[in-house]
């Protein structure tokens, strides 16, 4: 009777907790700089991504965000071999050594935390897991779900995953480390200028707004448009080598629905498009894909202008750069100073029906974005450009109705016959029913925490005597706002870096997004 006495009260706490959170506003958005970041033990691998520190101790990964992930995927150490393969190991931005951590505990994934969303690769091995995630002096996470993935074939999909159903936004949300699941993304600029970007999470960095915010809505996801993130493209221009300005999109195409994507840095056309722009820039097809001798550099800029009039221009000096690539520490710098790349994957080969156009990384320097999966909407503003400070205008958006979300797809929340959320509705009215309870079960929720302590205590020192390492439980809450265990090496002087990339493929091979 105790035991199930003491069991009902943590349900309580936790449930009682659940709410404080979804109508607590007064936590401080979750800021989290994409700059460069050392990802291996001796320092010299360095990847461009959001700094995440997983496991007991913090192995340092560097990841990209990505909408069309909802689970945090990070790639397996067996992949590179060793951590000593630095070259591999910057590539991937990080690779996880289970062995290495003292609170990795394996789960069966339908006994999992983390969002079933994803799908899995038919040549993907994947372990499901949970762990300690810190994001330095941000905050920190127990019993965070995480995917350990293996693809030998077609390379590990990494990525922070800011998908509709993104079990990290949950679980920042419900550990109280961020105030909602809004989100605002400054990608930085990844040119010969470069400039660090910043997600932010339960807000967005107002100083980076150089007009008002356009409000687009959300795609609906489909195989065909695998995204949220979906625009309606209206017209790409680009001015040609004889000085006349055309126009990139097929002329029976009408407008035509491409995915904003921050996981992928470059521009993905249709290869009909792809094989018109070469012909306008003076391509020259031996060389390898769209890349062009330095002193033959094309003329021009895209500019990209959406249905509602929406209009983005690309410059000459961003369009074309000098070829770039990993070296052998892992880190990306210039391999070739007499080529050109361009910012367009290279995809001739493929059907226009087999292609989804990508607005990428590119388009996102400048362009920031707000996305609020609750209002079904996300919103840009033209990006102002320069260095802005570290600080920043860091606002938060938080409504007190907010309800953390569900991250399991298979459970999404039912409307009520007005249209509302009954779990809004249902939370809305057990706030007051339970107010009075409330400071009972606060009391209660510490002292069980107190005492489950105790317990993990004792069993830590057994297992100690018996040569066993502790094994924390998969449970999501908020341990302290705390500097991480292992503090970020310091970086070469160097500013741009790859997303996580296949290391088969050669570093400066034009098609890498």
């Amino acid at each position: 009777m105790a035991l199930t006495f003491v069991a009902l009260l943590s349900i309580v706490s936790c449930a009682l907790h659940a709410i404080a959170v979804s109508i607590d506003c007064s936590v401080a958005p979750l800021s989290l700089p994409w700059s460069n970041i050392t990802v291996s033990p001796n320092g010299l691998a360095v990847t461009r991504g959001i700094e995440l520190g997983i496991g007991t101790p913090n192995q340092i990964f560097s990841l990209r965000p990505s909408t069309t992930l909802n689970n945090t995927r990070v790639p397996n150490v067996l992949d590179c071999g060793t951590q000593s393969n630095i070259s591999c190991v910057g590539g991937k931005g990080g690779v996880f050594n289970s062995s290495k951590s003292s609170t990795f505990v394996v789960s069966l994934k339908n006994r999992w935390n983390g969002s079933a969303a994803d799908t899995e690769a038919a040549t993907g091995a994947y372990v499901y897991f949970n762990d300690v995630i810190d994001f330095q002096a941000n905050g920190t996470v127990l019993g965070y779900p995480l995917v350990l993935n293996s693809d030998l074939v077609s390379g590990p999909e990494a990525g922070l995953p800011l998908g509709q159903n993104s079990s990290f936004l949950a679980a920042v949300t419900q550990a109280r480390v961020a105030p909602s699941s809004v989100w605002g993304l400054d990608a930085g600029d990844r040119s010969l200028s470069p400039r660090d970007g910043k997600l932010v999470v339960g807000g967005y960095d107002a100083s980076r707004l150089q007009e008002n915010l356009t409000t687009f809505p959300l795609g609906t996801w489909s195989n065909k448009q695998p995204c949220p993130l979906q625009v309606s493209v209206k017209e790409i221009l680009y001015e040609a080598i004889d000085g006349d300005v055309y126009g990139l999109l097929p002329p029976t195409s009408g407008s035509v629905t491409g995915c904003i994507e921050p996981q992928q840095q470059r521009f993905t056309f249709l290869p009909s498009m792809v094989q018109k722009f070469a012909a306008l820039s003076g391509y020259d097809s031996s060389y390898p894909g769209l890349t062009f001798p330095t002193e033959l550099r094309p003329p021009g800029a895209l500019q990209i202008t959406l249905d509602n009039g929406y209009r983005t221009l690309i410059p000459n000096d961003h369009l074309f750069t000098p070829q770039r690539g990993s070296d052998q520490n892992g880190q990306y710098v210039v391999t070739n100073a007499s080529i050109l790349e361009t910012g367009i994957a290279y995809n001739v080969d493929d059907a226009d029906a087999d292609v989804q156009l990508i607005l990428g990384g590119l388009y996102l320097t400048y362009n920031y974005l707000v996305v609020d999966y609750d209002k079904n909407q996300f919103q840009m503003a033209p990006t102002v450009q320069g260095d802005q400070g570290s600080s920043g205008n860091i606002t938060t958006v938080c409504e007190p109705t907010n309800l953390i979300r569900d991250p399991d797809i298979s459970r999404p929340d039912t409307p009520d016959a007005d249209g509302t959320s009954r779990a809004a509705a249902i939370g809305g009215g057990t706030v007051g029913g339970v107010v009075g309870l409330a400071v009972v079960a606060a009391l209660c929720y510490f002292l069980v925490r107190k005492r489950r302590r105790g317990r993990q205590q004792e069993e830590q020192q057994k297992r100690a005597q018996q040569g066993h390492s502790p094994r924390a439980q998969p449970e999501l809450y908020l341990d302290e706002r705390r500097p991480s265990e292992l503090a970020l090496t310091t970086a070469p002087s160097l500013h741009e870096m790859p997303d996580s990339r296949n290391e088969k493929q050669p570093p400066s091979d034009p098609t890498m997004s």
